[in-house]
């Protein structure tokens, strides 16, 4: 399937000379979130502005651009200006340049008879927002200037071919089309249909609109696995500093955990030859930065199976070196030794147990058990005997999480 995005428009209300498109958001310019989003599919851009193809150009070669000679003509002209690249039975997706979707307006989306529109009973923008007006599954009104609506328009739509059809009677009918004339008159035919969304989105016009859309992005950066210490301090760091990260194509989730790991290791060096205070710093340091990879990993639509693969793995490697060389910083004897062995069976074992059960365990998730070694590492640098209390914390914690998690599993 095609997707069409418009980013032809002037967006004057949003100040400054940097074209709208190309505004940034979180890191990356509002085009870019739909592209990234859209990967797989052959992505057309309708632009203006030579700055947004000399942009997408270097950036993604691969995609279609498509000049607008005129685009006081409106979005409507926009859409008229990409009719030579649907083919006849085509479906494809239509989306504005300067808007945010949650990435689950992309999710399920098939081939259509009749265009869809999606819309939503939530707008923050009521008084400009496009209206809809809908009679069983179809749209009876669309437009700025409708009293009685029920929805908004998000600006997503899933179109059929004979949109095309639709967009070259408006064109040859008016001067001036905005994308809702060529929906009112698929809609007056009774050729528009709906489909309600609960997933956030917003029009961009404003730099207030950018800052709800950027606190959005970061809220949905927290995951429901995230333990107390990630959520409270460790995110609240990591997305502040990913957003630098993605302005740069070489750095890649992989690579983001290749240079944490290395973190990790050189903080477990720093255990070993005794600093323990800055190897406690080290550690809080290496857990905050750990979240950055998953962070950019969703954003540029990079996960994959194979990264959360190499990502875990790495973890419980930096996690066993750190464990191992506070034991081995210090003379050990035999309480030493078995709450050494205690403690490092069992920050292995919460996390392979998590993963087999898929239940998140609460007492020792991976960012408490690095804030403890911070805890204690500045505690080391007092008295190397905290070294037992140390292990003695991790074991218990990391044990009894394994133990409770098989218990909510047998029941």
């Amino acid at each position: 399937m095609k997707a069409v995005i418009l980013a032809a428009g002037y967006g004057k209300r949003m100040g400054g000379d940097t074209p709208k498109p190309l505004v940034e958001l979180y890191g990356l310019p509002l085009v870019e979130h739909k592209i990234r989003k859209l990967d797989g599919y052959e992505i057309i851009v309708v632009y203006h502005d030579e700055r947004i193809k000399d942009h997408i150009q270097k950036r993604f070669p691969r995609i279609k651009l498509v000049y607008n000679p005129y685009p006081e003509k409106e979005n409507g002209y926009s859409l008229y200006c990409v009719k030579d690249l649907i083919e006849e039975g085509e479906s494809f997706i239509l989306l504005m340049a300067d808007h945010y979707y949650d990435e689950g307006f992309y999710k399920d989306i098939s081939s259509v008879n009749q265009t869809t529109v999606y819309v939503s009973a939530k707008c923050y923008q009521e008084d400009e927002a496009t209206k809809v007006k809908v009679q069983g599954d179809k749209v009876t009104k669309i437009g700025k200037g409708i009293d009685d609506y029920d929805y908004f328009d998000t600006g997503f739509f899933v179109c059929s071919y004979e949109t095309i059809v639709y967009a070259e009677r408006a064109v040859s009918q008016r001067e001036k089309v905005k994308l809702s004339d060529i929906m009112q008159l698929l809609a007056d035919d009774g050729r528009l249909s709906y489909k309600v969304m609960d997933k956030f989105w917003i029009d961009i016009d404003t730099k207030e609109d950018l800052k709800k859309a950027e606190e959005f992005i970061k809220r949905s950066l927290i995951k429901p696995t995230d333990g107390i210490i990630s959520r409270s301090l460790n995110r609240k760091i990591s997305t502040r500093i990913t957003p630098i990260l993605l302005r740069y194509d070489f750095i890649t989730p992989n690579r983001i955990t290749v240079f944490v790991s290395l973190l990790g290791f050189l903080t477990s060096v720093l255990f070993y030859f005794k600093y323990y205070l800055l190897a406690g710093i080290m550690t809080q340091i290496v857990s905050i930065i750990d979240g950055c990879d998953g962070e950019v990993a969703r954003i540029k639509n990079l996960s994959s199976r194979f990264g959360a693969a190499f990502d875990s793995v790495l973890d419980r490697y930096v996690d066993i070196f750190i464990i191992s060389a506070i034991f081995l910083s210090v003379e050990k004897d035999i309480l030493l030794s078995l709450s050494f062995i205690l403690a490092l069976t069992g920050s292995v074992l919460v996390s392979y147990v998590s993963h087999l059960s898929g239940l998140r365990p609460y007492l020792a998730t991976r960012d408490i058990r690095l804030f403890l070694v911070m805890v204690f590492g500045i505690l080391f640098s007092l008295s190397e005997n905290m070294i037992y209390a140390f292990f003695a914390v991790i074991a218990v914690i990391t044990h009894v999480s394994v133990i409770f998690t098989l218990l909510r599993l047998r029941s």
